[in-house]
């Protein structure tokens, strides 16, 4: 199992994300059911504090994600892990794509996973041949930043504190922050940066998860106000605040998304490696998966 603790200094470059971080020592006999709370902390702390996985370990040790398991803890082949305002993007781990098929048929509402890039083809296999549709699989790019952040700055961007609580629940569904119980304790317990316009938040930057070692930041900004340095100066305070706190900011984006890629090169974020999504386009416009262990009328 990889040792989160080596190679992270300077500029060292850690290898693709890879399935080696679940392997299983010895043979298991699977089985699948879902976790209960005690079990998916048990879960969670089987997983080790590192940058790829750090996310997946906080949602389960602060009961803030739904998990579903194949084999005994903690060698276990298969987990799948549903957040409750990404439930389209579940995420999964193991080594197994039978048994990660095994768990995905039994929950509704996903239409792409999040998995380790050495796992996307087979996922991907599986995937196609059990639901008799085409896929496409979606790089994920994984920034560090281990370094003191590049200044940035903009007259309209500031931290956010409790006070703020209003200001951030009357703004566009697209700026709420995620990762926390509420509003309140993203402010409070979290750390965020936000372009505020004429009494209207227009940006955002927060951390949306943290372990003992690493922090996810996550943006966004509504397009009209884009390509305006304001989530760049966000991005700052935020990684600034982070480390100050003891953490190694984090930040993650689509292969495609040069515009957030941009954001975190400037303040001095390095790629390290790189997942993937699995995307199901036919579940995109049909809602979801729905699973036929759900009861008749559920949605």
């Amino acid at each position: 199992m990889f040792d989160p603790g080596s190679g992270l200094g300077g500029q060292t470059k850690l290898p693709l994300r890879s399935t080696r971080l679940f392997e299983a020592r010895e043979p298991i006999t699977p089985f699948v059911r879902p976790l209960d709370a005690p079990e998916a902390r048990s879960l969670g702390e089987s997983l080790p504090d590192h940058p790829f996985t750090f996310g997946a370990r906080c949602l389960l040790l602060r009961g803030l994600a739904k998990a579903w398991i194949s084999g005994p803890l903690p060698k276990f082949q298969a987990a799948v892990l549903q957040a409750p305002w990404v439930p389209n993007e579940p995420i999964v781990l193991g080594t197994d794509p039978e048994e990660i098929w095994s768990l995905l048929r039994r929950i509704s509402g996903w239409d792409c996973v999040s998995l380790s890039s050495d796992l996307a083809v087979p996922v991907q296999r599986v995937l196609e041949r059990e639901l008799g549709a085409p896929t496409r699989i979606y790089g994920d790019v994984f920034y560090l930043l281990d370094r003191t952040p590049v200044p940035h700055h903009h007259p309209f961007v500031r931290l956010l504190a409790e006070q703020d609580v209003d200001l951030v629940d009357h703004a566009s569904p697209v700026l709420r922050t995620a990762g926390y119980s509420s509003t309140v304790a993203a402010l409070t317990g979290g750390v965020a940066a936000g372009a505020i316009v004429e009494g209207n938040l227009v940006s955002l930057v927060s951390m949306t998860t943290s372990s003992e070692l690493y922090a996810d930041l996550g943006a966004q900004t509504l397009e009209s106000w884009r390509n305006q340095g304001m989530a760049t100066a966000e991005a700052y305070l935020v990684a600034r605040e982070v480390q100050a706190r003891g953490f190694t900011p984090v930040w993650s984006t689509g292969e495609d998304n040069h515009g957030s890629q941009r954001v975190a090169q400037k303040v001095g974020f390095h790629e390290f490696g790189r997942g993937a999504y699995v995307i199901v386009p036919s579940l995109q416009r049909a809602g979801g998966f729905r699973s036929t262990d759900d009861p008749p009328g559920r949605t």
